[in-house]
């Protein structure tokens, strides 16, 4: 949480301190040293309210929470097509700068939903991003942070990811596997398709490596990840 509380230290001229930060979250400010020393986790709820006290992005945010430095300027990384074979390493990235115009292209609040590298997804926005060249005329687009390792190295934890929903779902690629909660929000895993039934999704992930099978009668709905973004 370094850069967290020398983003303070260094907005204090501007009237920045913990207290204020501790309304800006609506939390009591002792909440506030827990989490600079890093004895409190900042919930993904409170991401978005954090960037804008702190006059910081929100990947700039999650960079700090996973104890990276935060990046001089916001770069798109885009996964080319899969080639054959087991890849266990990573996909080679090709950067592209954002394009031009307005940020319309919402990002989902993302947390941890257990140790099976389940996420919770929940549609309310908790900021904007803009669409690369291959996202444009795009209905419905959406991105999350990845949250958990268990597809490290190909995926890492904090990750921004993309999905354009109306891709069909193409073995060999990444995907997130949705299954729809009574409450509104989403159980997710984000999972490599080995091959699909009309029972199940054969998926694989890399750390610890394993197979194993989603029935798709509980998750409802593969999304091809169409991008991997790092600030």
């Amino acid at each position: 949480m370094l850069w967290i509380k020398e983003r303070i230290r260094f907005l204090r001229p501007k009237g920045k301190t913990q207290t204020g930060l501790a309304t800006a979250l609506g939390i009591d400010p002792s909440r506030v040293t827990e989490i600079i020393k890093g004895e409190r986790r900042i919930k993904s709820s409170e991401v978005a309210s954090l960037a804008a006290y702190l006059e910081m992005t929100v990947g700039d945010v999650m960079a700090a929470i996973d104890g990276r430095p935060p990046a001089p300027a916001a770069m798109a990384v885009i996964e080319p097509a899969a080639q054959p074979g087991p890849a266990l390493a990573a996909s080679p990235i090709l950067p592209v700068l954002y394009p031009p115009g307005r940020p319309d292209v919402p990002v989902w609040a993302s947390a941890q939903a257990g140790d099976d590298g389940a996420i919770v997804l929940t549609p309310d926005p908790i900021d904007y991003i803009h669409r690369s060249d291959r996202m444009r005329g795009v209905k419905n687009p959406f991105a999350f942070y990845v949250v958990g390792s268990s597809m490290s190295p190909a995926i890492e934890h904090g990750t921004q990811v993309v999905i354009n929903p109306s891709l069909l779902p193409l073995a060999g690629r990444d995907h997130v596997f949705i299954q729809d909660l009574s409450d509104g929000t989403m159980k997710a895993m984000v999972k490599r398709l080995v091959r699909s039934t009309e029972r199940s999704w054969r998926v694989r992930q890399f750390n610890e490596p394993r197979d194993f099978d989603l029935p798709r009668s509980i998750w409802t709905k593969a999304y091809r990840i169409t991008e991997k973004r790092e600030d």
